[in-house]
């Protein structure tokens, strides 16, 4: 089924996603922005695997080891459990893309089947294939590309037996995938787990916490560390302060609060944590490049 997404963390950090505890494991989330550049979806993870495709724009897919830039028709495979955001850059005057979410056992069926334990653990456990850009410049990448957009034709449609083709399209392209990733799937490697583990703690903190006013000891305190180690901890996964990702979770809540309420800037200021509206207004230009008032504007349908 296609859907519009609300962006929703539970307090574990984890995204709340319409396909959990769903008889239909799978969702096609639909999803269009405005001019201004900056987050669309801050830095988040969830139980289950990703495909999004670009329809119009460009995005920026990060995760703790690569950015990938992705223009129109082009597509990325973000992996179960990997930690990663999502930004238009700007460059054109709006983005649009599709996102098929669906839990692994959409795929696999039973718990320790041989689908799950051949073709979905080979993927789920290589920490190198956190997101795989797939593009239609070779034959793999056409062919891919064809599944994932009869996926979207089929949830929008939904015509009868849609469920049982889009798992069909689905199989097909994840057999695409497993070919295509091969020479990548050599090595697993633990290294980097622990900084990530202690971001997501302290990343909990802060979407817990965002509306308050909080220091770094505080956000280094929810993992356990000094405030030194937790600051190298942010720069090594995901290249950024706490406190900037901080001010980034808050501009991302402000914004969809722009969007979704009526209430006025200055409410929002405070209901964000933020100390001043001229300060918000600050963090909100060199976040999002554009003032609160303009982002409101033009992103009204």
């Amino acid at each position: 089924m296609l859907s519009i997404p609300k962006f929703r963390l539970d307090d574990n950090q984890r995204e709340i996603l319409d396909t959990d505890a769903n008889p239909f494991p799978y969702v096609c989330n639909y999803t269009e922005f405005g001019p201004c550049p900056g987050p669309c979806f801050t830095w988040h993870w969830h139980s289950a695997f990703e495909i999004d495709y670009v329809e119009e724009g460009e995005l920026e897919f990060r995760t703790p080891e690569q950015t990938i830039s992705l223009k129109k028709g082009e597509a990325v495979f973000i992996n179960f459990n990997v930690m990663h955001d999502i930004r238009t850059t700007g460059r054109t005057k709006a983005c649009k893309f599709y996102a098929h979410i669906f839990d692994m056992h959409f795929l696999s069926g039973m718990y320790n089947s041989v689908f799950e334990q051949k073709y979905i653990v080979p993927i789920l456990k290589s920490r190198q294939l956190q997101a795989v850009p797939i593009r239609p410049d070779h034959y793999t990448g056409i062919k891919m590309m064809e599944n994932i957009l009869h996926m979207i034709e089929l949830a929008v449609s939904e015509p009868f037996g849609y469920e049982f083709e889009i798992r069909a399209e689905l199989g097909r392209f994840w057999c695409l995938l497993l070919e295509k990733t091969k020479p990548l799937r050599t090595h697993f490697s633990e290294s980097g787990q622990t900084d990530v583990m202690r971001v997501k703690q302290m990343m909990e903190y802060i979407h817990r916490h965002y509306s308050e006013k909080i220091s770094l000891d505080d956000i280094a305190s929810a993992a356990s560390i000094g405030g030194r180690e937790s600051a190298r901890c942010f720069q090594r996964c995901i290249q950024v302060s706490p406190i900037s990702y901080l001010n980034e979770y808050r501009i991302q809540m402000a914004a969809q609060m722009l969007l979704q309420t009526q209430d006025s800037i200055i409410t929002i200021s405070e209901n964000c944590g933020f100390s001043s509206s001229s300060y918000f207004g600050k963090v909100f230009r060199e976040t999002m490049n554009c003032t609160p008032k303009e982002y409101r504007q033009s992103n009204i349908r």
